[in-house]
């Protein structure tokens, strides 16, 4: 995020964002390439929490937003972010299938979102493993 100013500058992102310069597009992946993967490593962690809990996903929610769902519902997550991680990972969907509707803003919103819960999003999840006994 650094190359968009110490505050993640929403302007210049969007400039960036909607630029057709190869070194803009460079550097608008890199936030991108972040957000995919710190996404993807908390689903993962989530997903494993899940099989070593033996925890399935809430009943008629299939996938991630099932095995969110069933952590929150086991006392792993608030409701609020188990809805904060399942919009996350929904926008993390759309831009890994680089979907041509995703604007520049939402994703800049999304990248802020991630940072503000990430932290507390984890804390939580490893008291609620330490919950089932199981230490990582």
């Amino acid at each position: 995020m650094n190359p968009f100013g110490g505050d993640f500058n929403a302007k210049g992102w969007t400039e960036a964002f909607d630029s057709p310069d190869p070194d803009d597009i460079n550097r608008v992946f890199t936030v991108t390439g972040g957000y995919l993967a710190l996404v993807n490593n908390t689903v993962e962690a989530v997903r494993a929490g899940a099989k070593l809990t033996g925890l399935k996903p809430s009943p008629g929610m299939p996938g991630v937003s099932g095995m969110i769902d069933a952590i929150r519902v086991d006392g792993g997550f608030t409701s609020g972010q188990a809805e904060t991680f399942t919009e996350l990972y929904r926008t993390r969907n759309r831009l890994q299938h680089s979907s041509p509707d995703i604007q520049a803003d939402e994703v800049h919103r999304q990248v802020r979102l991630l940072l503000r819960h990430l932290p507390r999003f984890v804390a939580s999840y490893l008291a609620w493993l330490h919950a089932h006994n199981i230490e990582l």
